[in-house]
């Protein structure tokens, strides 16, 4: 696995403001947001998606019943190795790019989906939103 640094604080700092932008206050959440490997990446987008190879961000929704305090709302899987060859990519910092990995696939648990360009464009404007909104971008 690449040797960057994964920014922790900022992560949960998008984590907390999208829930606590998008989704009721009146329950707990929780998601799981893992950095992982090409390798790993690679297996899990098989498991997954019976693709065999990796993939930037992967969100894997978790099925919970309603009446529990605490909502799982699922995991998100993050390649550090994508991430960092996106960014030098896309000529943006590391730290810009993981904040819109991790704000795609939260989106993704929250029901966005890109698969289709109308959705797909829904969800840009979405992430750009969040993402300027908390001064990431401008």
């Amino acid at each position: 696995m690449t040797k960057a640094k994964i920014p922790t604080r900022l992560v949960r700092k998008i984590a907390t403001y999208i829930i606590s932008h998008y989704l009721p206050q009146e329950k707990d959440y929780k998601l799981g947001i893992y950095f992982v490997d090409q390798t790993e990446m690679i297996r899990l987008n098989k498991r997954f998606f019976n693709r065999k190879y990796a993939t930037d961000v992967i969100a894997a929704p978790l099925e919970t019943t309603s009446n529990l305090p605490v909502v799982l709302l699922g995991e998100v899987f993050i390649c550090m190795d994508t991430a960092l060859r996106q960014a030098r990519e896309y000529r943006h910092s590391y730290s810009a790019e993981i904040s819109l990995l991790v704000v795609h696939g939260i989106l993704h648990l929250l029901g966005f989906d890109d698969l289709k360009p109308r959705a797909r464009k829904k969800m840009r404007q979405e992430e750009r939103k969040i993402l300027t909104a908390m001064g990431i971008i401008e």
